[in-house]
This record gives structure tokens, C-alpha cells and sequence, in this order.
């Protein structure tokens, strides 16, 4: 903590309790500590949040590749017993079918995004929820 915050914290205490301090009593060296131990947290909590967003990522792409393989062949499946008929108003409607299809998993996958944003926000929040009655606790306890 430098040295301008040190002294703005004293005279506010001294202000609000009418109890004066040294930079060298424990009270401050407790409101330190909280501070490193805040930091401490803060820095674990995005390395939290940063791991699950790569599993999000890595879920997302291993089933949006999945999906892709699964349209594709179905679509390519569809496209090959049509191309025997020679018919191409069926060929246009598979097409469009297709995709129809494409558009739908897309929308999905976007869908499950959103989802899993959310998802990570809320988990963000109810850790900053957490050490803010960490916080309080502490503080109370002294």
C-alpha cells in the first residue's frame, strides 16, 4: 500500500472513529494483509474463470465440429441420392434444405454461447459476492 493511501486511510479512521494511528500498528498491517489476500483471490478467480472459459471453448468447438460433420453428411448424403433423380427443382429444395440446416446450427451454437456467457458471468459474480462477505467478515472480526 503506498504511502498517499496509507495516510488517507489513517486520517479517515481518526475522522470517523476519533482514534488515531501509526503507520506501524497492527490494525494497518491487517488492512494490508486483506488487501495482498484480495489480490490473491482476484488473481485466482480470473485463473478460475479463464480455465472454464477454455473448457467452455474447447466443448463448444468439439461439438460444433461434431454437428458440422453430422450436417455435412447428411446434406452431402441427401445431394448424392438426389443427383441420380436429375431433378432439379429437387436439387434446388435440398439445397435450400441444406441450408435451412446450416442456419439452424449456427443459430444453436450461437444460442449455446450466449448461454455459456452467462453462465461465466454469473460464477463471476457470486465469487466477487463471496470475497465481499469474506470482507465484511473479517472486518466485523475486528
Amino acid at each position: 500500500m503506498n504511502n498517499d493511501k496509507l495516510d488517507a486511510l489513517i486520517k479517515r479512521i481518526a475522522s470517523e472513529h476519533d482514534v488515531v494511528l501509526t503507520k506501524d500498528d497492527p490494525v494497518l498491517m491487517m488492512h494490508t494483509l486483506n488487501e495482498v489476500l484480495l489480490e490473491q483471490n482476484e488473481k485466482a478467480h480470473a485463473e478460475l474463470l479463464n480455465k472454464y472459459e477454455a473448457i467452455l471453448q474447447e466443448s463448444f468447438n468439439q461439438w460444433h465440429s461434431y454437428a458440422s460433420k453430422k450436417a455435412n453428411a447428411l446434406i452431402n448424403a441427401q445431394q448424392n441420392s438426389l443427383s441420380k433423380s436429375n431433378d432439379p427443382l429437387i436439387d434446388q429444395s435440398m439445397q435450400l434444405i441444406g441450408e435451412k440446416i446450416r442456419i439452424a446450427i449456427n443459430h444453436e451454437i450461437r444460442d449455446l454461447i450466449k448461454i455459456s456467457r452467462q453462465a461465466a458471468i454469473m460464477n463471476l459474480l457470486a465469487a466477487i459476492l463471496v470475497l465481499v462477505s469474506v470482507v465484511i467478515v473479517v472486518f466485523m472480526l475486528l
